[in-house]
């Protein structure tokens, strides 16, 4: 069981790493897609958008393992800190589901109306900044124990 608890631990860290590094070029992408002509910018807004239902998958695996940790690891009682982590990566999930990717879409779909698609790019910039945030925040919460024992 200790083996098991530590492979999820380690996957729960590869995905969630997988989705922090997908999202680091998100906004800059949006805004190249911009920036081409349209048959360019409607094949580069499809190429992210794989990327970006590889970003809803990584975060959904993050959740699934990071509760398959807690499972294994007893639940971590007393450690407010990983019970609120499990908190913020549900929420992580529907900043993904319901901010990013979604925003995407609709910035893929003003491309290809030719219409303005200037507020959809804001969208996905703050999507992908409210979610480094809360990764962040996530990361800050997993090693706790450890700043605290240094502080």
């Amino acid at each position: 069981m200790a083996i098991l608890l530590q492979v999820f631990v380690f996957l729960h860290i590869v995905v969630a790493a997988a989705w922090f590094g997908m999202g680091l070029r998100l906004a800059t992408q949006a805004r190249t897609v911009l920036s081409l002509e349209r048959s360019a910018a409607l094949a580069l807004a499809d190429d992210v958008a794989r990327t970006v239902r590889f970003m809803g998958i990584f975060i959904v695996l993050t959740l699934v393992f990071a509760l398959g940790t807690l499972g294994l690891g007893g639940g971590y009682p007393g450690q407010f800190q990983y019970h609120m982590a499990s908190l913020l990566i549900v929420v992580l999930v529907v900043v993904q589901w319901a901010l990013v990717q979604p925003s995407w879409k609709k910035l893929r779909a003003a491309v290809e109306a030719g219409s303005d698609a200037e507020a959809f790019r804001k969208r996905v910039s703050m999507s992908v900044g409210i979610g480094h945030l809360l990764w962040f925040v996530l990361l800050v919460l997993m090693f706790w124990n450890r700043f605290n024992a240094v502080l």
